[in-house]
C-alpha cells in the first residue's frame, strides 16, 4: 500500500514538468463525534448493518435489543487523492482520477488491502464525442465520485452525513456501491442533456467476465440548467459475490430505477427522489441494513447443502428535502419513506420504514466548516415483533483541501 501511495505521488510529481498537464491533490478530513441509539432487529447496528439474511424463527425476526454507544467518528469517509488533466490538443485530454477512503479516528483504509478504492481510473476525454473511463469506479446509481449521477444534487445530506440522517440510501439501497473493471462513457452535453451508461466485468481473478463474478450494466441521463437539475437511470446486477450469498443461497439479478434532481427556489432549494427497486439483496444502508429474512425451513435447507433462492425486497422509496441559509450557515432538511415486500415469503411479508434528519453547517474558513446532525429511522414489517427504531446525533469538523 505504501509503495502503492509513493509512486502514485511521484507520478503526480512528475507530471508537473509538462505544462501541457494539470495535477492536483484533493480530499477532506472529517471528524467528530456520534451518539447512537439503536433498537433494531439482529445485526442491524452502526455503522455496517447486516452482513447476512436474517432468518424466521416462529414467524418473528430475533431481536438485537435496544443499545447506546458514542463513538469517534462520524458518517463521511474522509478521503485523499490525485487527479490529473493532459490536454493532447484542443479537443482531446487524458484524464487520471485516483481516491482513497480512510477512517480519520485511527488512520485505517476504508477496505483494507485495496489503494484507491473509492475510485481508480484512466480516461479520454473529448469535447466532441464524450468521455469514456477505465478501471474501478462508483456505481452510476449512487451518490459517490466522478461517475456517481444521484449525489447531494437530489438530496441536501447527498449519500454520506451519517448512519440515518437522510436521504434515498435509507428507504432504498446503494448495494455494490463501486465495482471493479468498470467501463463508464458520458456523452457530450447537448443543451445541458447528457447520456451515460456503465459496464462492469466483475472481480479481476480468474472468474472476471464470466458468469461466476457479479456484473453490473447501468444507463441513465442528466439535464442540468442554472436552476434545476434532474437525472434519471436504471442498473442492473448479476450477484454472485460471497459477501451477497452467505447460506449458499443463489440470488436474482437485481434491477433499480432512480429519478431525482431539485429546483433552486429563493431562497431554498428543493430535492427530491424516486426509487423502484426489485429482487434487491438487502434495503438500506450503513446502521438501517437489513437482508431480506428467509424462513428457518429455507434456511435449513440451506445448511442441508440445497441451494435455495432468495428472492430479496421489491419496494418503492421516495424522500424530499430541501437547504437553505441561516445564521450564517446552512440549514439541511431530509425525510424519506418506502413500502415494499419481503418475497421469499409470501405472509407476513409487507414492511414500511421511515428516517429523517435535520442538519446545521457553519462554514469557518472557505475549506473548514462545522457541523450539528440529527437523525431518525423507524421500520414497521411484518416479520418484526414490534416496530424498529434508531437515532442518533452528530457534531463534527471538516476541511477540504
Amino acid at each position: 500500500m505504501k509503495k502503492l501511495i509513493t509512486l502514485a505521488v511521484l507520478a503526480a510529481a512528475a507530471s508537473v514538468a509538462s505544462a501541457e498537464t494539470k495535477v492536483e491533490v484533493f480530499g477532506f478530513l472529517d471528524q467528530g463525534l456520534t451518539f447512537i441509539h439503536e433498537n433494531s432487529n439482529k445485526g442491524m447496528m452502526a455503522p455496517v448493518g447486516q452482513r447476512a439474511p436474517n432468518v424466521l424463527k416462529n414467524g418473528k425476526v430475533a431481536r438485537q435489543g435496544a443499545t447506546s454507544h458514542y463513538m469517534e467518528g462520524t458518517g463521511n469517509v474522509s478521503t485523499w487523492g490525485i487527479k490529473a488533466r493532459e490536454e493532447l490538443n484542443s479537443d482531446w485530454s487524458v484524464l487520471v482520477h485516483l481516491e482513497q477512503g480512510f477512517l480519520a479516528d485511527d488512520g485505517a483504509e476504508y477496505i483494507k488491502g485495496k489503494a484507491f478504492e473509492r475510485e481508480s481510473s484512466l480516461g479520454i476525454e473529448s469535447k466532441t464525442w464524450g468521455t469514456l473511463k477505465m478501471g474501478r469506479m462508483p456505481a452510476m446509481l449512487t451518490g459517490s465520485g466522478t461517475t456517481g449521477l444521484f449525489n447531494s444534487r437530489v438530496n441536501p445530506f447527498g449519500a454520506g452525513w451519517g448512519n440515518m440522517t437522510g436521504g434515498w440510501k435509507f428507504v432504498g439501497t446503494l448495494a455494490s456501491a463501486r465495482h471493479d473493471n468498470m467501463i463508464n462513457y458520458r456523452s457530450p452535453s447537448f443543451g445541458g442533456l447528457e447520456f451515460h451508461y456503465q459496464y462492469s466485468n466483475g472481480a479481476s481473478d480468474e472468474n472476471e467476465g464470466t458468469s461466476k463474478t457479479n456484473r453490473y450494466m447501468a444507463a441513465g441521463v442528466t439535464y442540468t440548467q442554472p436552476k434545476y437539475f434532474v437525472a434519471l437511470a436504471a442498473d442492473w446486477l448479476n450477484v454472485q459475490s460471497a459477501d451477497l450469498k452467505v447460506g449458499g443461497w443463489k440470488l436474482r439479478d437485481a434491477y433499480k430505477v432512480l429519478l431525482g434532481g431539485h429546483y433552486k427556489f429563493e431562497p431554498a432549494t428543493v430535492y427530491g427522489t424516486v426509487q423502484y427497486m426489485k429482487n434487491i439483496a438487502y434495503i438500506g444502508g450503513y446502521a438501517t441494513k437489513e437482508f431480506a429474512p428467509v424462513t428457518a425451513e429455507q434456511n435449513t435447507s440451506a445448511a442441508d447443502g440445497k441451494v435455495g433462492e432468495n428472492k430479496g425486497f421489491k419496494a418503492l422509496a421516495f424522500s424530499l428535502g430541501t437547504q437553505f441559509n441561516a445564521l450564517g450557515g446552512t440549514v439541511k432538511v431530509s425525510a424519506g419513506t418506502a413500502f415494499g415486500k419481503n418475497q421469499n415469503i409470501t405472509e407476513n411479508n409487507d414492511f414500511y420504514r421511515f428516517n429523517a434528519g435535520l442538519g446545521y453547517v457553519y462554514p469557518l474558513s472557505k475549506r473548514t466548516s462545522v457541523y450539528g446532525i440529527g437523525g431518525f429511522f423507524l421500520q414497521h414489517a411484518d416479520w418484526q415483533e414490534k416496530n424498529i427504531k434508531s437515532r442518533e446525533l452528530i457534531v463534527g469538523l471538516m476541511h477540504r483541501f
